[in-house]
């Protein structure tokens, strides 16, 4: 709240009458902005408790019916697959870490209810049809990818780390496009412009 209400480079030289033109914009910034932060807080938590709620539900093994054994072979624990509930865990993980109020700013955190109702919507879709699921992380694959990368090697200007985190943010609007088209995006959104970004 702190980093919404001031501003994030303080000029070199304030005269007066823009240093009071600098708490007029925090006093407005301020007003109501409590009761604003616990509502959206609050709708994140509880929309991923309910994602982490579908995935754990998701990632338990189905109960094998009863048949005749006729090796003790058998007895042994069926071979792991790699399963979506995993790869939409890191997606959960990524979208709210630990301490993710220290990493996403105030005005992004209203987009958060819709991303983790998109990743919602996917874990649904993909128990239904694993296959369409795969096709469409196959769409989104190459941008997260570049995305792995660019962060290894953390931005040395401000302008490329702002510019790294709006494309960012426009692979959470890119997978809410593949995942559930029917919630929408905040901006246009396509491979090509991920590419062009």
């Amino acid at each position: 709240l702190r980093r919404h209400v001031l501003p994030a480079e303080a000029p070199i030289a304030l005269t007066a009458a823009q240093f009071q033109a600098e708490v007029d914009e925090a006093r407005r910034r301020l007003s109501g902005l409590a009761p604003q932060f616990i509502e959206r807080v609050g709708t994140i938590l509880q929309l991923r408790q309910d994602v982490q709620k579908r995935l754990s539900a998701g990632a338990a093994p189905a109960i094998p019916r009863s048949r005749t054994l006729s090796d003790f072979g058998q007895l042994g624990l069926p071979s792991a697959a790699p399963r979506p509930a995993s790869v939409l865990t890191g997606e959960l993980a990524s979208l709210v870490p630990p301490r993710f109020l220290e990493r996403i700013p105030f005005e992004r955190l209203p987009h958060l209810p819709r991303y983790l109702k998109a990743l919602l919507v996917r874990a649904e879709r993909a128990a239904l049809n694993p296959i369409k699921d795969q096709e469409r992380a196959r769409q989104l694959e190459p941008h997260q990818t570049a995305l792995r990368k660019f962060k290894a090697q953390p931005p040395r200007t401000a302008e490329a780390k702002r510019q790294l985190e709006e494309f960012r943010w426009m692979i959470e609007e890119f997978k809410v496009s593949l995942f559930a088209q029917e919630l929408g995006t905040a901006m246009p959104v396509s491979s090509k412009r991920l590419e062009q970004q």
